[in-house]
């Protein structure tokens, strides 16, 4: 079974990599799309902020996407990355394997009237294509960087492949504050490993690799917190847990029902030529 649990492989040090949650608990595969379905509601590209909009414009400013493409995009989610490139391509081909994922990124697409995309529910580790995309792309969908993942976008795309991960998401600290708790020490670390792009040059892609940040500032309802952090961890059995010390670590920062939250996040964009 393959890592899907992780972006990248693991940094060198390892005060800066902390177990992934799924990794620690052992969650199945069957476990993990069931996490994904149950997270479908509260996940949001809000941590992203402006990024996903600046990103699609900088592939299409520099030629990495034209609007005559046909685009597979790896992992869509509700829309975050699709939605923004679905009206300035012919074509977009939306894989993912939660189908309330892809629900929600439905039901948006009719919002804006956009009938140029194909959702599918499937596996992209059982995915096969032979050239029929103009671009491949994977944004934030894990297991996306390893060596057989990158052959299989470079076997789908006939001209590029793209690959958007986090690089640091203080949306997750709460997160991993919430673990800490449970005694377990898991986190994100991974995100700054260099794995990606250093095999990448090692076989010959040549891949660009370039910056985004933003800075995300919101008045949250302490409600939509702890219903987000309830849903993070109900397929592991520990939802009321996790309320509790939800509760407890933000109640110094809630004034009056709302938590105000202020970070600057970063990702990592890469792309090179397929082969």
């Amino acid at each position: 079974m393959p890592t899907w649990y992780a972006m990248e492989w693991e940094v060198t040090t390892m005060s800066e990599h902390r177990t992934h949650p799924f990794e620690g608990e052992k969650l199945s595969y069957e476990q993990g799309l069931k996490f994904w379905d149950d997270y479908s509601e509260q996940y949001s590209g809000f941590q992203q902020g402006d990024i996903p909009r600046r990103i699609v414009r900088h592939l299409l400013n520099h030629g990495i996407m034209n609007p005559e493409d046909s685009v597979l995009e790896i992992g869509s989610g509700p829309g975050t990355y699709s939605l923004e490139i679905a009206p300035l391509v012919s074509r977009i081909t939306c894989l993912d394997t939660s189908p309330r994922m892809l629900e929600r990124l439905r039901r948006s697409a009719e919002e804006m009237g956009l009938d140029n995309m194909d959702l599918k529910v499937q596996d992209w580790n059982e995915f096969s294509s032979q050239k029929e995309y103009d671009v491949a792309i994977a944004t934030l969908c894990p297991g996306s960087g390893t060596p057989e993942s990158i052959c299989r976008m470079e076997s789908a795309s006939r001209n590029s492949c793209v690959l958007v991960s986090w690089l640091e998401n203080h949306g997750d600290d709460l997160n991993a504050s919430i673990w800490n708790e449970l005694g377990r020490e898991y986190g994100y670390g991974f995100r700054k490993s260099t794995a990606v792009q250093d095999w990448l040059r090692e076989n010959d892609r040549n891949p660009t690799v370039e910056f985004f940040e933003t800075t995300v500032v919101s008045d949250i309802p302490l409600e939509a917190v702890v219903a987000k952090e309830r849903s993070a961890f109900r397929t592991y059995g520990l939802e009321k847990e996790a309320e509790e010390i939800t509760r407890r670590l933000l109640e110094p920062e809630v004034d009056d029902g709302v938590w105000h939250y202020e970070a600057t996040n970063s990702m990592k964009l890469i792309y090179w030529e397929s082969r």
